[in-house]
């Protein structure tokens, strides 16, 4: 489980679903789910500690998740689905 700037993505690399955890409450973020050449697969509107990111759509491979809180700082977090 990496950690970074308080957010945690688990399980990683993941097959149906991945979890988006957070130490601070997060209030209107944006997520943002990116694949290697930075096409935007989703961006969705985020308040909470907790998100679940759904497979859905995405194929197998590296997908980049960049997170913008409502101070506009800017977090990255590299994803694999399996």
């Amino acid at each position: 489980m990496a950690t970074n700037n308080g957010i945690s993505v688990f399980p990683n690399p993941f097959s149906s679903q991945t979890t988006l955890s957070f130490s601070q409450e997060q209030k209107n973020s944006t997520i943002k789910i990116l694949d290697v050449v930075g096409k935007e697969i989703k961006t969705q509107t985020f308040s909470g500690k907790e998100l679940i990111i759904e497979k859905g759509e995405m194929q197998a491979g590296v997908y980049f998740v960049e997170i913008t809180d409502e101070k506009k700082n800017v977090t990255n977090k590299k994803v694999v689905v399996e």
